[in-house]
């Protein structure tokens, strides 16, 4: 069942999705019926609709607190249905949207107004909204915890300061609506978190902050190889198998290596020193975190190969090339240079 509250004329509806556990959420002027949504899941497209339908709402907007790993959005479809303009952070990069907001924009729905506060941290394009006494704060800030740091372009020091600029300076009382929760809570406040968050409340510093994020060894998100490139055309037209295929294994490399063409190339994205130990013949080593400077010469190649030590670096690598528009690449997602090395394939150093 949504959980929803009304306060002087403004109803927000929290909605859920079981699958990916995202809340989505439906803010509507009730004197105008002026509506938004917020982080809306393509397999609840239909739902979504017919309250939208059911309560005669004007959807004026659908707003993404990030581009999301562990799920698909629907923002493309509703503005298909319905005219609704989709907004997005400047920063994200993203081009299928309407409105880029940057820290401090504003917009209007009937007689509210939704702030926009730039919070990268968790990736580099997210953004919270306050609107009335809320904050939507994406996967920014949980509840009783915060969204992780070490993909798409990640920085937990970022992510410590703009939580702490600019979600805990806000008034004590503001209810926090998350876009996820695993454990059945639905809202926080900031004087809760403040207090209360292990990772960013008490007190933490930010040294220790950072010590935490950096050793969590979280298993990257299921969908994540789906979810960011399909987001980043705002979910119109997915091809969940475009950019990477889950079966593609060092055998497959290997025979894709075999057979290599000149408009082809395989990246290494493992560190330097890993690379000099030995990798793939003729492989280029581009380590996690210096894909995005290499993005434009990569566009070039009709297919870019990429593989690591595990797969989930390249992974991560895909992902944040995907956001810079590359669509030419095939990942080995679930093993990596030692399965080449056991196959007894050759070895450079």
């Amino acid at each position: 069942m949504p959980t929803e509250t009304s306060v002087s004329g403004l109803l927000c509806r929290q909605l859920f999705d079981r699958d990916s556990f995202t809340y989505t959420y439906l803010i509507v002027d009730t004197t105008t019926n002026e509506g938004a949504l917020i982080d809306p899941v393509m397999e609840q497209f239909d739902r979504d609709l017919q309250y939208i339908e059911e309560l005669g709402i004007e959807l004026l907007y659908v707003f993404e607190t990030h581009a999301h790993a562990d799920h698909i959005t629907s923002a493309g479809l509703l503005r298909q249905k319905t005219g609704a303009k989709i907004v997005f952070s400047k920063a994200a990069g993203i081009e299928a949207i309407d409105i880029a907001l940057e820290n401090g924009d504003e917009l209007r729905l009937g007689n509210y107004t939704i702030k926009a506060l730039a919070t990268p941290g968790h990736t580099s394009g997210c953004m919270s909204y306050y609107i009335d006494g809320k904050v939507f704060t994406g996967d920014t800030l949980l509840i009783r915890g915060c969204g992780r740091t070490d993909f798409q372009e990640g920085d937990a020091q970022m992510l410590y300061d703009n939580v702490s600029n600019k979600l805990f300076t806000l008034p004590d009382d503001t209810i926090v609506y998350p876009a996820h929760d695993y454990k059945g809570r639905t809202s926080s406040s900031i004087a809760e978190e403040k207090r209360w968050n292990p990772r960013l409340g008490g007190g933490q510093n930010a040294s220790d902050f950072i010590e935490i994020m950096n050793n969590l060894n979280l298993d990257m998100p299921k969908k994540i190889n789906e979810a960011v490139p399909a987001n980043v055309g705002v979910g119109v037209d997915y091809n969940p198998r475009r950019y990477v295929y889950e079966d593609f294994s060092m055998s497959d490399l290997h025979t894709s290596w075999q057979q290599l063409s000149d408009n082809e190339v395989i990246i290494d994205n493992r560190r330097a020193e890993e690379f000099a130990e030995g990798h793939v013949p003729g492989s280029l080593n581009i380590p996690l975190g210096s894909e995005s400077s290499r993005a434009e010469a990569l566009k070039a190649y009709d297919k870019v190969y990429m593989y690591c030590r595990s797969g989930r670096r390249a992974q991560t690598a895909l992902t944040n090339l995907s956001l810079l528009g590359l669509n030419n690449m095939v990942c080995v997602s679930h093993t990596g240079m030692p399965n080449w090395i056991t196959a007894g394939y050759p070895v450079e150093r």
